[in-house]
């Protein structure tokens, strides 16, 4: 956010405030040209460096369903082994379905898959795992 009251007039100068921080700085007239677009790019490294940070801390890496629904419960999403079929999807949905909340389902197959050793099983069918497959539930 950019201030600029009648004191700023006579100093020539505004105040950049950050909304993320709440900080201020006061810049003078001729500096804003350069240093706006540098604050800016710290707010979105900041931002998002604070987003990946929460992110990460809400997924938890299982390979059995004790991990899985133990994850669910914390209300984490779960990166888990997947046999990739529709059936599998469908009977994890209804199994991890509670009282209190709804049935997990695959969020999304992530672009950058943690590695998969040869004989790696998928957590909720025993099945041979094809991918990995992040899961979660909607509240």
């Amino acid at each position: 956010r950019i201030e600029l009251g009648p004191k700023d007039m006579e100093n020539k100068s505004v105040v950049l405030a950050r909304r993320d921080t709440g900080a201020k700085e006061f810049v003078p007239w001729d500096q804003v040209g350069t240093r706006v677009p540098e604050l800016l790019d710290q707010i979105q490294t900041d931002m998002l460096s604070k987003a990946k940070e929460r992110y990460d801390a809400c997924v938890e890496t299982v390979t059995t369903w004790d991990e899985f629904m133990a994850a669910l419960n914390n209300k984490h999403m779960a990166m888990a082994p997947w046999a990739d079929e529709e059936a599998v999807e469908e009977d994890v949905k209804k199994r991890s379905a509670t009282a209190d909340a709804m049935g997990a389902k695959t969020l999304c197959i992530p672009f950058q898959q943690p590695p998969l050793p040869e004989g790696t099983l998928c957590f909720a069918s025993g099945k041979p795992a094809k991918n990995w497959a992040l899961w979660g539930r909607s509240y």
